[in-house]
């Protein structure tokens, strides 16, 4: 799979570097506060799908503001007939994501809601990577995996013990 290239860079490089890492925390870090954000405003709106739509409407904004300034290069818009029709499914994904987080994090509190959605995204990307599915690079599942796995499984148990 080859990694897109941001307009503003040299190259991407084929070894995670200390800031990929250092942003994909960050890009994690931010998942458990938009969670409790959309949470917020579906109470002040007493309706979760009408928060999912305002948050999807300030991100659809910010993303048009985003290619205008032309730092992720020019898209190739004639391509969009050409991409796997299944790969237009991501924002119906995203649309999931969006209204179950907000509703769960109400419900279940954010590090557990947080702490299953990991465990969700953990589980599926370790078997899309070990069968190469939706087409990236195959990474077998290896005993390191199984037992961060493992982990991970523990770890959810653990939170959701009664305090």
């Amino acid at each position: 799979m080859t990694p897109i290239r941001l307009g503003f860079q040299g190259s991407v490089p084929n070894s995670p570097s200390y800031l990929y890492i250092l942003l994909a925390l960050v890009n994690g870090a931010v998942l458990p506060i938009q969670s409790n954000l959309n949470a917020q405003l579906a109470r002040s709106l007493n309706s979760v799908p009408l928060a999912a739509d305002i948050s999807y409407l300030v991100g659809s904004i910010a993303l048009i503001s985003l290619l205008c300034t032309g730092w992720f290069g020019h898209p190739d818009w004639s391509a969009l007939t050409k991409a796997p029709r299944w790969s237009l499914m991501g924002g119906l994904f995203g649309v999931w994501y969006i209204t179950s987080s907000t509703y769960f994090t109400s419900i279940l509190g954010t590090t557990l809601t947080q702490g299953l959605i990991i465990c969700g995204q953990a589980i599926a990307g370790l078997v899309t990577d070990h069968f190469g599915w939706l087409g990236v690079n195959r990474r077998r599942l290896t005993a390191n995996r199984r037992l961060v796995m493992g982990l991970l499984i523990v770890a959810i148990f653990l939170l959701s013990l009664p305090t």
